[in-house]
């Protein structure tokens, strides 16, 4: 045989078995890695930003690898965020965030210790007969000024609901001295809580219950501030208007119509605040997955 024969030949031979097929072995029992890189970051992101908007701070390192793992073990599926969620919202700092809060957009720089001022202020004249005409009314203020005082410590402990946190601060001497007149608490109330103006219907109807008239408010009559306070954190407006805060405080934008009408409807039925914040926490909107 002629070398270039044998050349021709080995080439074949080299050619025909490298295209020989290659059989795959399957190896039982090895799982690859998830990759994690993504979703490491939504959960940490999830962690961090849950903790900053409801309780106005970042988690510990502690708390924040604990809800992590935690988190990360079950995929982070829906029961495993609302899991996260009641554990921070048991969380004595959740409350108190909520008095600051309400205590800033309603009494300004008001503090317990103007309260305590006050009330002191009010007792002075009442042990003074110089002013026994006016012990009615002086008894009346100090009597709000204690509901006030208090009202932040029974939320805390659970035996009030935010909604009689919010009336209290509204229903007191320096919220009245902040919006001066009927007219101005109106308007200011509406404004806080149902983020509206007052129809001319809804302020004439406020400005003459609070004023000691029969009147009539969202279809409610009444004839005090009392019953306006009573009306006005029962009504559904009032409803609205939470849910309203609520997805602007946590998805910066307003609910549409759907949203709004499911969360309003629970908060009315449950009477829950939070457990309306936790559904809209617990949205993939909000945990950044889209």
């Amino acid at each position: 045989m002629s070398y270039m024969k044998i050349g021709v030949f080995l080439f074949a031979v080299f050619f025909l078995n490298s295209c020989t097929k290659t059989e795959l072995e399957t190896i039982t029992g090895n799982i690859a890695p998830p990759d994690t890189t993504i979703e490491s970051n939504v959960y940490e992101d999830y962690v961090n930003k849950s903790y900053i908007l409801v309780l106005g701070r970042e988690p510990s390192v502690l708390e924040f690898q604990k809800a992590v793992d935690s988190l990360k073990i079950h995929g982070l599926d829906v029961p495993s965020r609302y899991s996260f969620l009641n554990s921070v919202f048991s969380l004595s700092d959740y409350k108190w965030r909520q008095v600051e809060k309400w205590r800033i957009q309603l009494l300004g720089s008001t503090d317990s210790s103007d309260v305590i001022t006050q009330m002191a202020i009010f007792d002075f004249f009442l042990n003074d007969s110089t002013y026994i005409t006016v012990w009615p009314a002086l008894q009346i203020e100090k009597d709000r000024l204690d509901s006030l005082y208090n009202a932040s410590y029974d939320y805390v402990a659970g035996t009030i609901s935010i909604r009689q946190l919010q009336s209290h601060m509204l229903n007191n001497y320096f919220y009245d001295q902040i919006n001066m007149g009927a007219d101005n608490f109106v308007l200011s109330s509406f404004q806080h809580f149902l983020y509206r103006n007052p129809t001319m219907s809804e302020l004439l109807g406020g400005v003459g219950m609070i004023g000691g008239s029969n009147a009539v408010l969202f279809l409610q009559a009444g004839a005090s501030k009392d019953d306006y306070l009573n009306i006005f954190f029962n009504s559904d407006d009032y409803f609205e208007g939470s849910v309203i805060r609520i997805f602007n405080d946590y998805l910066l934008r307003a609910p549409n119509s759907i949203e709004m009408s499911e969360a309003a409807l629970k908060y009315k039925n449950s009477l829950n605040f939070e457990s309306v914040q936790m559904d809209v926490l617990a949205t993939d909107e909000f945990v950044g997955i889209k």
